[in-house]
């Protein structure tokens, strides 16, 4: 009789250790992935553009205009009705 109860105690044992054993096993190894991953970082870059819109310069620009309806007559070169006009 004590040699069943023995025996049964020693499977009782055995089980217990493979058990534990591969629940520690489960354990590093889990631990072993996570330290192995490269790190997560989370960067938060912002731009900021700034459009800087600038005013159209007028360029004044001589022109001669001619205040005719029929077209300029020349005489000598010169247009007596033309008138100079800055725009």
């Amino acid at each position: 009789m004590l040699k069943g109860i023995k025996e049964l105690l020693e499977i009782l044992f055995l089980w217990c250790f493979i058990y534990l054993g591969a629940f520690i096993f489960l354990i590093i190894g889990i631990v072993h992935i996570q330290s192995n991953q490269p790190p997560i970082i989370k960067q938060y870059h912002t731009y900021n553009a700034v459009q800087v819109i600038e005013t159209p310069k007028q360029v004044l620009v001589e022109r001669e205009v001619c205040n005719r309806i029929d077209g300029c007559p020349v005489l000598k070169g010169v247009c007596e009705s033309c008138e100079t006009v800055k725009r």
